[in-house]
């Protein structure tokens, strides 16, 4: 697909929680080989955004477009079908699995009705190798791992599920400084490869390195998308929290 071909699209998405209103028909268009950042406040809307994208939860209002056409997902396992996959800040890993159980939980490779351990571990050797953690063993347990590793195994498994649209939700939270920098070196790669990445952080200078695309959202609405670095910090703010700043 075409770097810049929208490739999924939120439509009058809205969804209420009882009588709190956690998005009010909000729009996005996601395009292929570009990094969209997605700010706002705590309770702008962005968590339940992702969570709609993702299938975890089923929206009110408003509709979603794959490739032009129409879509629902029933639960995260059917939007990881259709290519698309959330790497959430709490992290989704079995402690008590090893790292390529972790990886390939979802749909491990089988060999005569049996899983495949010699496939299951090359699959989560090239997906490690692909998160930039090569220097992770397969067999390790995840709970020996410390939380910076972990979350790169959180990032191989995704990556293993092949995604069209990758949305990372504060995804460098636990992460160190060399790890976020091999990130960053993934996410770049990906958008070469024409993944569309949805990246939700606070950390403005990750979003500054990054993000092609910018949306800011505020009370469950989109109040403005800009390229990236045609605003001050300042402004984004601003925009941000509805007033001067």
């Amino acid at each position: 697909m075409p770097i810049g071909t929208p490739l999924f699209r939120m439509e009058g998405i809205s969804k209420r929680y009882g009588g709190v209103r956690a998005l009010e028909h909000a729009e996005l268009t996601v395009e292929a080989g570009r990094v969209h950042a997605i700010l706002g406040e705590n309770g702008a809307g962005k968590s339940t955004l992702i969570k709609v994208m993702s299938g975890v939860v089923a929206p009110d209002e408003g509709r979603m477009l794959l490739d032009g056409r129409e879509v629902t997902f029933a639960d995260p396992a059917a939007a990881n079908a259709a290519g698309i996959v959330c790497v959430f800040q709490e992290l989704s890993l079995i402690p008590e699995l090893s790292v390529a159980d972790n990886i390939v939980v979802s749909n491990p490779p089988t060999r005569f009705g049996m899983i495949d351990r010699r496939a299951q571990r090359q699959l989560a050797e090239d997906a490690l190798a692909r998160a930039g953690g090569g220097d992770i063993h397969p067999s390790t347990l995840i709970r020996d791992l410390p939380l910076s590793r972990r979350q790169i195994v959180e990032i191989a498994k995704a990556l293993a599920r092949k995604p069209r649209v990758l949305i990372l939700d504060e995804a460098t939270s636990a992460l160190s400084a060399s790890d976020v920098n091999s990130v960053f070196g993934v996410i770049k790669r990906l958008r070469d490869e024409g993944v569309a990445l949805l990246y939700i952080s606070h950390r403005m200078h990750e979003i500054a390195e990054l993000a092609d695309t910018c949306t800011v959202f505020r009370n469950g609405r989109n109040i403005e998308t800009y390229a990236a670095g045609t605003k001050t910090d300042e402004q984004v703010v601003e925009l941000m929290i509805g007033r001067e700043y």
